[in-house]
């Protein structure tokens, strides 16, 4: 077990998301919890927020139905309970492995879990926020090049087990695009008992690695970041203020996985509703609108029409519904861009 230090940001947040890069060699298994802090000083009890492996065979999932008299462990975040701020956070990660393993010390090194990454954003009325910075000229007609395309509309009613097929895949598939884009996606034989032809197989692989038994779908965020962190990348859920922020991103050549919402007639061109969706940001055209891989695809089932470019306007009130989530997935040889004077990125 490996408890953090208290961390205290700086100012009262009312939402925790913890993000942690692991390896799990067969039959180990992480848990991952957060306590926060009240400014009264008053403290939760640990709240599970993952119990977690890459091996196939464990079935991975968050926790509900934690009682707690002041936070909630909501799948992937913990919330403050009728409207409570917290001004710090712990953050704790068990490893467990067999029942009747030898112990620890004994263990050979490759059969124990490998930790490269554990860590919480939090943040405060972030939902709904007022529009951010726009792209500077350096980042207009910057696109990274050689994402691929990978539509979720090719594996509608496939593997209806999880979560209905790919109808609602979309966070997988837009984590398989970006794991595929940094050349660490599934091998062939990884991916042998993908039972449908399927340009995509990444698709189905992706989603079985993120898969969450208790929330019943492909979308945790923190699921996703992890099944990347995994594959050896370094990977995570933040905030960003603005699509001057994601900018810098892909001026540094690395493309984020967006999280919106938007109803009819928000979201020009897009060909459908949502009240949560994923897509990759790869670039801005000359005018500094977002050129996007939107698995959605329009609701057609092609590759061919992932590819999108949408409004920025537009596009940033669909993403500010989810406070600016993005996935922040590179390897640890690939620097980020320099995080501001507050941190949102590491």
């Amino acid at each position: 077990m490996w408890t953090s230090p208290e961390v205290s940001p700086g100012f009262a947040f009312d939402e925790l998301v913890a993000s942690w890069n692991v390896t799990t060699p067969p039959q180990t298994w992480v848990e991952v919890a957060a306590q926060v802090v009240a400014a009264s000083g008053e403290r939760s009890g640990w709240l599970v927020l993952a119990r977690w492996s890459s091996d196939p065979a464990f079935v991975s999932t968050s926790v509900g139905g934690q009682d707690d008299p002041i936070a909630v462990a909501a799948d992937d975040t913990i919330l403050g309970r009728e409207g409570r701020m917290f001004t710090g956070f712990v953050v704790r990660l068990t490893v467990h492995g067999p029942a009747g393993s030898r112990p620890r010390a004994s263990r050979p090194r490759a059969s124990r879990p490998r930790v490269s990454l554990l860590g919480a954003m939090v943040s405060a009325d972030a939902r709904g926020s007022a529009p951010g910075a726009v792209p500077g000229p350096s980042a207009r007609g910057r696109v990274v090049g050689g994402v691929p395309a990978y539509s979720q509309q090719l594996h509608r009613d496939r593997c209806p087990r999880w979560d209905g097929g790919g109808q609602s895949w979309c966070s997988a598939v837009s984590t398989a695009m970006v794991a595929d884009f940094w050349g660490v996606g599934p091998s062939s034989a990884e991916m042998a008992w993908v039972d449908y032809k399927t340009p995509d197989p990444q698709v189905p692989f992706t989603v079985r690695e993120v898969y969450d038994e208790a929330f019943g779908g492909a979308g945790n965020w923190a699921f996703n970041t992890a099944y990347a962190g995994s594959r050896g990348l370094v990977a995570y859920v933040t905030r960003l203020r603005s699509f001057a922020e994601a900018a810098r991103f892909v001026e540094a050549g690395i493309p984020l996985v967006l999280a919106v919402s938007h109803q009819e007639g928000e979201l020009t061109g897009a060909g459908y509703v949502t009240n949560g969706h994923l897509l990759v940001l790869v670039g801005f055209d000359t005018d500094g609108n977002p050129v996007v891989h939107d698995p959605a695809s329009h609701k057609i089932p092609s590759d061919e029409e992932v590819r999108a470019t949408y409004d920025l306007v537009e596009l940033d009130r669909a993403w500010a519904r989810s406070g600016r989530v993005v996935y922040v997935i590179h390897p640890p040889d690939v620097a980020p861009p320099e995080p501001p004077s507050q941190p949102n990125w590491a």
